[in-house]
């Protein structure tokens, strides 16, 4: 009787510590956000990607000069193919003494430069959701003459802040 007692424990002290490491697993692979409204359960991450979204448009009436969305390591190369084309768009009217280049081409109105960083997931519990990690605004009178080159630098610098701030504080698969 007193074996038939012991194998019994056995059976039950080997399910609590099978079940407690599922138990574990559970909480801690349970992948949460905490946004303004509330914290959000992620589950299992199974994709996340980093996208920013950079507007200049004309600060007087709003129309946009160029809108693009890309991923984040993507977007200055973007931004600078862009506005490079503008520029040898213009210099296509322009005598050969008047040719623009990018690093002397500057905005001649008022300009806001909008940028919005998101991350997209896919996960276990959220199919897809999107959160904004930042949303900045930058506005630049035309009397600064703020230069095509300078725009770049701005968008490679915010670039890589967004990248770490995603890796700090929004990233849940960890590449080895």
């Amino acid at each position: 009787m007193k074996s038939t007692w012991i194998i019994a424990l056995g059976i039950v002290v080997g399910a609590i510590v099978i079940g407690g490491q599922s138990f574990y697993q559970l909480l801690t692979s349970q992948n949460i956000l905490n946004e303004p409204s509330g914290e959000v359960r992620l589950g299992d991450v199974y994709d996340e990607q980093l996208t920013t979204t950079v507007t200049i448009s004309d600060a007087d009436n709003k129309t946009p000069i160029l809108m693009i969305m890309t991923d984040t390591d993507q977007i200055t190369t973007a931004v600078k193919q862009e506005l490079s084309q503008m520029v040898k768009e213009a210099n296509e009217t322009l005598p050969a003494h008047e040719k623009m280049r990018l690093e002397t081409t500057y905005f001649d109105t008022n300009v806001n430069i909008e940028l919005t960083t998101e991350v997209a997931y896919h996960s276990q519990y959220q199919n897809k959701m999107k959160v904004t990690i930042d949303d900045t605004v930058l506005s630049h009178p035309a009397d600064d003459q703020y230069h095509f080159a300078a725009a770049v630098d701005m968008l490679n610098t915010y670039a890589q802040k967004m990248d770490t701030l995603f890796h700090q504080q929004y990233s849940f698969i960890h590449k080895v």
